[in-house]
Protein backbone atom coordinates (compact mmCIF):
# COMPACT_ATOMS: atom_id res chain seq x y z
CA UNK A 1 0.00 0.00 0.00
CA UNK A 2 3.15 2.30 0.46
CA UNK A 3 4.14 1.36 -3.20
CA UNK A 4 7.19 -0.74 -1.85
CA UNK A 5 8.21 -3.76 -3.69
CA UNK A 6 7.33 -7.22 -1.80
CA UNK A 7 8.76 -10.86 -2.53
CA UNK A 8 6.15 -13.07 -2.11
CA UNK A 9 5.41 -16.33 -3.62
CA UNK A 10 1.52 -15.00 -3.74
CA UNK A 11 0.11 -14.74 -6.62
CA UNK A 12 -3.12 -13.08 -5.26
CA UNK A 13 -3.89 -11.04 -2.41
CA UNK A 14 -7.66 -10.29 -1.93
CA UNK A 15 -8.55 -6.88 0.27
CA UNK A 16 -11.20 -7.68 3.20
CA UNK A 17 -13.23 -4.66 4.89
CA UNK A 18 -11.14 -4.79 7.61
CA UNK A 19 -7.93 -2.31 6.32
CA UNK A 20 -5.47 -5.35 8.81
CA UNK A 21 -6.47 -8.09 7.07
CA UNK A 22 -5.78 -9.82 3.78
CA UNK A 23 -6.51 -13.18 1.81
CA UNK A 24 -3.54 -14.13 0.08
CA UNK A 25 -3.33 -17.68 -2.60
CA UNK A 26 -0.68 -18.99 -3.84
CA UNK A 27 0.49 -21.05 -7.05
CA UNK A 28 -0.64 -24.17 -4.96
CA UNK A 29 -4.72 -22.46 -4.49
CA UNK A 30 -3.31 -22.64 -0.38
CA UNK A 31 -5.24 -19.77 1.10
CA UNK A 32 -4.28 -18.17 4.28
CA UNK A 33 -4.71 -14.45 6.11
CA UNK A 34 -1.64 -11.80 5.64
CA UNK A 35 -1.25 -7.98 6.40
CA UNK A 36 -0.92 -5.45 3.92
CA UNK A 37 2.85 -6.04 3.76
CA UNK A 38 1.99 -9.78 3.32
CA UNK A 39 3.02 -11.33 6.17
CA UNK A 40 1.39 -13.99 7.27
CA UNK A 41 -0.90 -13.39 10.30
CA UNK A 42 -2.16 -17.11 11.00
CA UNK A 43 -0.17 -20.49 10.75
CA UNK A 44 -2.00 -22.91 8.84
CA UNK A 45 -2.65 -23.16 4.95
CA UNK A 46 -6.76 -23.27 3.83
CA UNK A 47 -8.03 -24.38 1.01
CA UNK A 48 -10.48 -21.56 0.92
CA UNK A 49 -10.93 -18.22 3.10
CA UNK A 50 -13.81 -15.52 3.04
CA UNK A 51 -14.08 -12.92 5.61
CA UNK A 52 -16.28 -12.19 7.95
CA UNK A 53 -17.38 -9.06 10.19
CA UNK A 54 -15.72 -9.02 13.36
CA UNK A 55 -12.35 -10.52 12.88
CA UNK A 56 -13.55 -14.00 11.69
CA UNK A 57 -13.22 -16.08 8.88
CA UNK A 58 -15.09 -19.04 7.29
CA UNK A 59 -12.26 -21.47 5.72
CA UNK A 60 -12.03 -24.64 4.35
CA UNK A 61 -9.53 -27.58 4.59
CA UNK A 62 -10.39 -31.55 3.63
CA UNK A 63 -13.35 -30.59 2.24
CA UNK A 64 -14.90 -29.36 5.35
CA UNK A 65 -16.17 -26.00 6.37
CA UNK A 66 -15.64 -24.04 9.74
CA UNK A 67 -14.55 -20.63 11.04
CA UNK A 68 -11.79 -18.88 13.00
CA UNK A 69 -10.55 -15.90 14.11
CA UNK A 70 -7.79 -13.37 13.73
CA UNK A 71 -5.65 -15.37 15.55
CA UNK A 72 -6.47 -18.59 13.93
CA UNK A 73 -7.97 -20.13 16.67
CA UNK A 74 -11.12 -22.48 15.81
CA UNK A 75 -14.44 -21.09 16.98
CA UNK A 76 -16.86 -22.95 14.78
CA UNK A 77 -15.46 -26.64 14.00
CA UNK A 78 -14.23 -27.79 10.59
CA UNK A 79 -17.00 -30.25 10.24
CA UNK A 80 -19.80 -28.73 7.66
CA UNK A 81 -20.40 -29.04 4.27
CA UNK A 82 -20.97 -25.52 3.55
CA UNK A 83 -20.94 -22.03 5.59
CA UNK A 84 -22.71 -19.18 4.49
CA UNK A 85 -24.57 -15.77 5.76
CA UNK A 86 -28.21 -16.50 5.09
CA UNK A 87 -29.80 -13.70 3.23
CA UNK A 88 -29.78 -10.72 4.35
CA UNK A 89 -29.75 -11.83 8.14
CA UNK A 90 -27.04 -11.28 11.00
CA UNK A 91 -27.13 -14.72 10.77
CA UNK A 92 -24.37 -17.99 9.46
CA UNK A 93 -26.00 -20.74 8.19
CA UNK A 94 -23.90 -24.13 8.57
CA UNK A 95 -25.00 -27.44 6.62
CA UNK A 96 -24.31 -31.24 7.41
CA UNK A 97 -25.07 -32.62 3.97
CA UNK A 98 -25.32 -36.51 5.20
CA UNK A 99 -28.23 -35.79 7.45
CA UNK A 100 -29.05 -32.62 6.26
CA UNK A 101 -28.85 -31.16 9.31
CA UNK A 102 -28.77 -26.96 9.41
CA UNK A 103 -27.06 -25.02 12.09
CA UNK A 104 -27.73 -21.28 12.59
CA UNK A 105 -24.74 -19.34 14.34
CA UNK A 106 -24.72 -15.37 14.99
CA UNK A 107 -21.97 -13.06 14.12
CA UNK A 108 -20.49 -13.86 17.64
CA UNK A 109 -19.91 -17.22 16.91
CA UNK A 110 -22.55 -18.48 19.07
CA UNK A 111 -24.86 -21.79 17.79
CA UNK A 112 -28.44 -20.50 18.23
CA UNK A 113 -30.11 -23.71 16.65
CA UNK A 114 -29.61 -26.82 15.34
CA UNK A 115 -32.07 -29.37 13.41
CA UNK A 116 -31.58 -32.55 11.33
CA UNK A 117 -33.23 -33.45 8.23
CA UNK A 118 -34.38 -30.28 8.14
CA UNK A 119 -35.21 -26.89 5.78
CA UNK A 120 -35.05 -23.17 6.06
CA UNK A 121 -36.94 -20.33 5.03
CA UNK A 122 -37.17 -16.64 5.55
CA UNK A 123 -40.64 -14.84 4.88
CA UNK A 124 -41.69 -10.98 5.66
CA UNK A 125 -45.31 -11.39 7.34
CA UNK A 126 -46.70 -7.45 7.76
CA UNK A 127 -43.20 -5.82 7.54
CA UNK A 128 -41.73 -8.39 9.96
CA UNK A 129 -39.39 -10.99 9.01
CA UNK A 130 -38.57 -14.08 10.16
CA UNK A 131 -37.11 -17.40 9.88
CA UNK A 132 -38.67 -20.90 9.64
CA UNK A 133 -36.82 -23.92 10.36
CA UNK A 134 -38.13 -26.92 9.94
CA UNK A 135 -37.86 -30.73 10.00
CA UNK A 136 -41.12 -33.22 9.02
CA UNK A 137 -42.39 -32.72 12.84
CA UNK A 138 -41.05 -30.01 14.11
CA UNK A 139 -40.68 -26.66 13.49
CA UNK A 140 -39.26 -23.64 15.07
CA UNK A 141 -39.31 -19.24 14.15
CA UNK A 142 -36.15 -17.12 14.59
CA UNK A 143 -35.58 -13.39 14.06
CA UNK A 144 -32.52 -12.02 11.98
CA UNK A 145 -30.50 -12.07 14.58
CA UNK A 146 -31.33 -15.61 15.75
CA UNK A 147 -33.73 -15.09 18.52
CA UNK A 148 -36.67 -17.98 18.60
CA UNK A 149 -39.80 -16.11 18.38
CA UNK A 150 -43.31 -16.86 19.31
CA UNK A 151 -46.13 -17.56 16.41
CA UNK A 152 -48.06 -14.78 17.82
CA UNK A 153 -45.56 -12.44 17.79
CA UNK A 154 -45.26 -13.13 14.25
CA UNK A 155 -49.63 -13.20 13.39
CA UNK A 156 -50.67 -10.73 16.09
CA UNK A 157 -53.97 -10.68 13.73
CA UNK A 158 -54.20 -14.83 14.07
CA UNK A 159 -56.53 -15.98 16.79
CA UNK A 160 -55.21 -19.79 17.29
CA UNK A 161 -51.52 -20.55 17.23
CA UNK A 162 -49.55 -24.17 16.08
CA UNK A 163 -48.52 -25.62 19.60
CA UNK A 164 -46.60 -29.13 20.55
CA UNK A 165 -47.51 -30.61 23.64
CA UNK A 166 -45.63 -33.44 24.63
CA UNK A 167 -45.47 -35.59 21.57
CA UNK A 168 -48.67 -33.93 19.88
CA UNK A 169 -49.45 -30.78 17.93
CA UNK A 170 -52.45 -29.38 18.55
CA UNK A 171 -53.71 -25.18 18.25
CA UNK A 172 -53.54 -22.86 21.17
CA UNK A 173 -55.27 -19.33 21.66
CA UNK A 174 -53.36 -15.77 22.57
CA UNK A 175 -53.48 -16.98 26.53
CA UNK A 176 -52.20 -20.34 25.67
CA UNK A 177 -55.65 -22.08 25.92
CA UNK A 178 -55.70 -25.42 24.12
CA UNK A 179 -58.32 -24.69 21.77
CA UNK A 180 -58.20 -27.81 19.44
CA UNK A 181 -56.67 -30.81 21.02
CA UNK A 182 -53.14 -31.86 20.52
CA UNK A 183 -54.01 -35.52 18.65
CA UNK A 184 -51.90 -34.80 15.69
CA UNK A 185 -48.02 -35.81 14.47
CA UNK A 186 -48.08 -32.53 12.65
CA UNK A 187 -49.38 -29.46 12.25
CA UNK A 188 -49.02 -25.88 9.82
CA UNK A 189 -49.88 -22.65 11.26
CA UNK A 190 -53.54 -21.34 10.24
CA UNK A 191 -52.90 -19.07 6.72
CA UNK A 192 -54.76 -16.19 5.86
CA UNK A 193 -57.58 -18.18 4.78
CA UNK A 194 -58.21 -19.63 8.15
CA UNK A 195 -57.34 -22.99 7.27
CA UNK A 196 -54.16 -25.67 8.99
CA UNK A 197 -52.73 -28.65 7.98
CA UNK A 198 -53.01 -31.94 9.93
CA UNK A 199 -50.67 -34.71 10.02
CA UNK A 200 -51.60 -38.23 11.13
CA UNK A 201 -50.19 -41.62 9.78
CA UNK A 202 -47.78 -39.96 7.30
CA UNK A 203 -50.57 -38.40 5.59
CA UNK A 204 -51.58 -34.71 5.71
CA UNK A 205 -55.42 -33.47 5.56
CA UNK A 206 -56.99 -29.84 6.05
CA UNK A 207 -58.57 -28.50 10.01
CA UNK A 208 -60.24 -24.89 10.20
CA UNK A 209 -60.52 -22.37 13.12
CA UNK A 210 -63.26 -24.07 14.42
CA UNK A 211 -61.36 -27.47 15.15
CA UNK A 212 -63.84 -28.77 11.98
CA UNK A 213 -62.19 -31.18 9.36
CA UNK A 214 -62.41 -30.07 5.87
CA UNK A 215 -60.12 -32.80 4.61
CA UNK A 216 -59.36 -36.41 6.55
CA UNK A 217 -55.81 -36.70 6.41
CA UNK A 218 -55.27 -38.72 2.72
CA UNK A 219 -52.57 -36.68 1.20
CA UNK A 220 -49.17 -37.78 0.49
CA UNK A 221 -46.72 -34.87 0.53
CA UNK A 222 -43.48 -35.44 0.54
CA UNK A 223 -42.43 -31.68 1.37
CA UNK A 224 -41.97 -30.37 4.46
CA UNK A 225 -45.16 -26.95 5.68
CA UNK A 226 -47.56 -27.56 2.89
CA UNK A 227 -50.08 -24.61 2.60
CA UNK A 228 -53.81 -25.66 1.89
CA UNK A 229 -57.09 -23.93 0.51
CA UNK A 230 -60.04 -25.58 1.84
CA UNK A 231 -59.29 -29.02 0.67
CA UNK A 232 -56.63 -28.41 -1.59
CA UNK A 233 -52.86 -28.18 -1.31
CA UNK A 234 -50.90 -26.02 -3.43
CA UNK A 235 -48.01 -26.96 -5.75
CA UNK A 236 -44.86 -24.87 -6.63
CA UNK A 237 -44.00 -26.03 -10.33
CA UNK A 238 -40.96 -25.37 -12.03
CA UNK A 239 -42.44 -25.20 -15.26
CA UNK A 240 -45.83 -23.29 -14.65
CA UNK A 241 -47.87 -21.36 -12.13
CA UNK A 242 -48.77 -22.14 -8.28
CA UNK A 243 -51.77 -24.00 -8.44
CA UNK A 244 -54.06 -26.38 -5.73
CA UNK A 245 -54.29 -30.17 -6.15
CA UNK A 246 -57.06 -32.87 -4.44
CA UNK A 247 -54.81 -35.73 -5.49
CA UNK A 248 -54.26 -37.98 -2.99
CA UNK A 249 -50.52 -39.09 -3.82
CA UNK A 250 -47.98 -36.21 -4.42
CA UNK A 251 -47.11 -36.53 -8.12
CA UNK A 252 -43.23 -36.29 -8.71
CA UNK A 253 -42.69 -34.27 -11.60
CA UNK A 254 -43.79 -31.30 -9.82
CA UNK A 255 -41.34 -29.92 -7.02
CA UNK A 256 -41.97 -27.19 -4.35
CA UNK A 257 -39.87 -23.76 -4.70
CA UNK A 258 -38.16 -23.99 -1.21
Amino acid sequence: MNGNEVKTDKISMIQTKNPNYYIAVDKNDIYTIVDANGNKKIDDNYTYIEYLPGNYFIVAKDGKNGIIDSTGKVVVDLKYTSIFRFNDTNLLQAEISQNNTIELFNFDMQKVASMEKAIIKQYNENGKKYILLAQEENFRYYDENGNELEAKTIFPNHRLFAKKIEDKWGFVDLSGNVEIKAEYDMVTEFNEYGFAGIKQNGKWGVINQNGEIIQEPIYKINWINPSFLGKYYRINSWYSDSRYSSDAVYNEEDEPQE
